[in-house]
This record gives structure tokens, sequence and C-alpha cells, in this order.
């Protein structure tokens, strides 16, 4: 009969129980009462027990009707307390019962929610008997091992391993410890080819039974690309050494140099055992370089065509292009760094930088990458609302000093023009040479004012400066004009009101600082 039968006559018999005890019990109370109710009459008799029992002949008489009276009173109570007990006992079944069902339902709620979560796990499961026999496993196990779920209950686990005698040392350990994890082993599949698993197991208790958990990760993949690194291990190697290229391999976790080849060894001047467990860092131009190298290599896993800067041993810095990668090599996780020495390149692009930039003869900024200047800082003084003045200057007579004493003469007397400027502005003003000998001076941060205060000592120096020539010595002198460049305005216009302040100054007689607008301060105001 089913669980469910017997529950449900079970619960039938229940309510006849119950009017079986109530029918006794009316019989009890009444036999009881009835009784009493004797015994009652006969203690009432006129004259009490005695004259009653006078009236029989006999002594055995007499005793065997007081024995009678005394058993029909006192039997209703011990049948009474026969009930008792039966309705007590009953009512402990009925708990006992329902208990039962209620722990059947729960065990059986408890299955199969055990076996939703069972089945519903990402990586292969199997429960097992402690001999092997295969009672469960979940659809991703199945698969791995290609077993038809209605073959299940005829799989023993211990069948697959590759390795007979793991069997064995299975049971001992799982014997000793309880428990097993995270060991690799070849195991058997029905499709006849082997793979690589992730092992862990332990001894579990199901339904009172000794039972064994599985649990198996597939690692074939991984196994495999580990067995293709051992094996072209000493080939990777011989390639690296053979490289012309400097190759440097760092460890991921340690940070330090594990490997350098001969080619790395060559750039950083050093034998390779000095350069080998070193902190990588200490290579790069600085701690905080190598650590955003790191940031953008975990980010992306890769950095290609990278310029950086480089610190050799000696502490010469040196520029370099190169690419990094991550390298898994068996157990070892390495940084792959491959780099090609570009400081002489970079040293002909900053000297072509500087040509095309500059005025060869002074060395001031050429005009185009004045004017490219003044348009950077015109959006700088914008934004952070500061003022901006532009000055333009020309060496007084030059084409007489030129004339009288010669060319040379006059390209002595620019650079020392040129000297005295570049000595009195501060890193942050610009200076242009826009003309033969004219020249411009940008002064961010600076008002009209200030920027003819500027002008005013360079004119005083200049003027106080000897050019030495063949037959002595003589002096200069250069005229100046100072303009405000107010929000708006356009570089074209600021310079007209600079060059018109120039020609004040030289119409006043030269060797003097104008400033345009008579003085007049316009401050550029921040914008929204």
């Amino acid at each position: 009969m089913s669980d469910a039968a017997a529950a449900f006559d079970a619960g039938r018999a229940v309510p006849r129980r119950a009017l079986v005890r109530r029918i006794s019990l009316v019989l009890a109370l009444a036999l009881s009462v009835s009784s009493f109710s004797l015994l009652a009459v006969v203690l009432s008799f006129d004259g009490g027990l005695s004259p009653l029992l006078a009236r029989f002949d006999g002594a055995m008489l007499r005793l065997g009707l007081l024995a009678l009276t005394g058993l029909m009173a006192v039997a209703p109570l011990v049948f009474l307390g026969m009930v008792w007990l039966a309705v007590a006992r009953e009512r402990r079944q009925a708990e006992a019962l329902s208990l039962l069902r209620d722990n059947r339902e729960a065990l059986r709620i408890s299955r199969d929610q055990l076996r939703r979560v069972f089945d519903s796990l990402p990586v292969p499961y199997v429960l097992a008997r402690l001999d092997g026999r295969a009672v469960q496993a979940n659809p991703q196990a199945l698969a791995l091992f290609g077993i038809d779920p209605e073959k299940l209950a005829g799989t023993n686990v211990f069948d697959l391993y590759a390795d007979p005698t793991f069997s064995e040392e299975l049971k001992g350990y799982l014997t000793d410890n309880g428990r097993i994890e995270n060991f690799e082993i070849t195991m058997n599949t029905v499709f006849g080819r082997k793979c690589w698993v992730l092992f862990s197991g332990a001894r579990v208790v199901m339904d009172g039974e000794p039972m064994l958990f599985a649990a198996f990760a597939d690692i074939t993949e991984r196994k495999r690309i580990e067995q293709a690194l051992q094996k072209n291990e000493a080939a990777l190697r011989t390639i690296i050494d053979a490289s012309p290229i400097p190759v440097i391999l760092t460890g991921h976790a340690s940070g330090t140099v594990a490997y350098v080849n001969q080619a790395a060894a060559k750039f950083f001047g050093r034998a390779i055992k000095e350069l080998v467990g070193v902190p990588a860092a200490d290579y790069w131009e600085s701690p905080e370089q190598y650590a955003a190298l790191l940031a953008e290599l975990n980010t992306r896993g890769f950095i290609d065509e990278r310029e950086a800067r480089m610190r050799r041993p000696d502490g010469d810095i040196r520029w370099v292009q190169g690419a990094t990668t991550v390298l898994r090599l068996q157990e070892d996780t390495l940084i792959y760094t491959a780099f090609s020495d570009i400081t002489e390149r970079k040293r002909k692009e900053s000297e072509l930088h500087r040509l095309a930039t500059t005025d060869p003869l002074t060395g001031a900024m050429n005009r185009r990458a004045f004017t490219e200047r003044c348009a950077v800082e015109a959006g700088r003084a914008r934004r952070s609302g500061y003022a901006v003045s532009l000055m333009i200057c020309d060496l007084d007579h030059f084409k007489r000093i030129n004339d009288s004493y010669g060319h040379a003469t006059g390209d002595a007397v620019l650079k020392v023009f040129t000297g005295i400027m570049q000595e009195m502005i501060r890193p942050s003003d610009a200076l242009g040479r826009i003309g033969g000998e004219e020249f411009a001076l940008l002064l961010p941060g600076s008002d009209a004012e200030n920027g003819a205060a500027v002008a005013e000592r360079v004119r005083a120096r200049f003027a106080a400066t000897p050019i030495a020539v063949a037959n002595g010595s003589f002096t200069a002198s250069a005229s100046f004009g100072v303009a405000l460049w107010a929000e708006g305005q356009s570089l074209e216009k600021a310079f007209s009101a600079a060059d018109e302040a120039l020609y004040e100054a030289k119409a006043k007689g030269r060797n003097r600082v104008e400033i345009a607008g008579r003085g007049e301060i316009i401050r550029i105001a921040p914008t929204a």
C-alpha cells in the first residue's frame, strides 16, 4: 500500500476510534454511577450494613455479597482508568502518525529540492555509493562522460578513472580524511577518449547511508596548452635568446625580472645575472610610469607600439618603443616586454621640431610657432580669466648697423638682444622673432602696465650693453609697444594695437616704451 493510501485509511480510522472512545466513556460513567448508587442504597439501609448481611445464611455468602458489592463499585473506576489510558495512547499514536506524515512530506520536498539544485549545478557532479556505483548525476556529468541516463545505475565511477590504482588510493584517502580537493587526474569517457579533470570529492551521509559526492572540472584544454608550452619552452627560450630585440620577462606576481636575453643585457650594459631578480620598476623612468603600464596591461591584456622612457643601471634615460603582453609558461605567469632603443630617433625628431619652430640665429620661436603659442595661451586665458599682454619691439636703426659694421655684427646684435630678453622673462612667457629685427613677446598673466615694466627693464639693459667690434664697441637701442590682448579680440587686432604703440615710440624718438590706448587696461573676464 502506498503512503498516500495508508494516510487516507488512517485518516478514516481516526473518527471511528474517537466514537468508540466516547461510547466507552459514557458506559464507564454509567456503570460507575450505578455502582455508587447501589452502594449508597446498601449503606443507607436501616441499621447499617450488618443487619442487611445478617439476613443472609452463612458467613461465606455474606462475604461474597460484600465483595461483589465492592467490586461493582471499584470495577467501573478501573474500567474508566483503562479507557483513559487507551484514549491517551490513541492520541499519542495519532500525533506520531501526523508527525510521520509531516516528516515524509518534508523529506520528499527536501529530496526534490536537492535534486533540482543538484541538476542545476554549473559543473559536473556525481553521487555514488562508496563502492563506486552511481546513484545520481547531473546533466553536465552525463554529457562530460557520455553516460546514458537510463544506464546510470549500471555505471561505476571508479571504472572511469584511467589509472586503476587511483580508485584504491581515493578510497583510502577518503577514509582517512573524509574529502579530497582539486586533484588532477585523467578519466575515460564512453566515447573512448580521455579527458583531464580537476577532481574534488567528499564522504556524505544520505538517508543514513555513507556515499561519495564527486565534482569534476574539465581541464583538458588547459592541460593541452600547458603540455604544448612545456614542449616548446626550450624552443621559445632559444628564439628569445637569438632575438636581436631586447626582451625582458617579469614575474607577474613578484614584479621582479625573471629573465633577459643577450640583447637586453647589451642595452642595459650589464651581465644577465646582474639584471635578473631586480624589481622591474627600477628599469623604467619612474615607478608611477611602470604602475600605469601594468594597469593598462591588466585592462587590455596587451600593449602594442608604445613609446616610453627606460632607465639604465648607470642612470642614463633612454627612449624605447616596445610591446608588452602576458605570457603563461607552465605554472608561471610572466610579463613579456620586447623593445627597441629609439633615443637617437627621438633626438632627431626633437631637433627637427626645434628647427621647424625656432629661429636658427637667435633661438627664439619663429613666427608660425609664436602664432600657435598665442592661440593656445588665449584659450587658457579665457578659461581661467587672467590678463595677457603682447609686446612688439624693434631694434632702432638696424639697417644703419648692418651698413656700418656688416651683417655679422648685425647678427651679433640680434643675439645679444635675444639673450637679454630670454634672461629677463619668465619660463611661461613666449619670445618670437617675427621679422628681420622685429620681435614679439607674449606675457600670460600680465596686464599692459606689467608688460611695459618688463619692456622697460629690457630696454635699459640692452641700451647699456656694449657691442664689440674691431675698432672698439658701440651700443644699440630698441623701441617697444605694449598692448593688452582684450577678450574677444583677434590676434591680428592685438598685434595691430601693439604695432601702433611701437610706431608711436619710434615717432617720439625711439629707445622708449609705449602702451597702446594710453595705458587703458581691459582685463579678460572668464567665460561661462
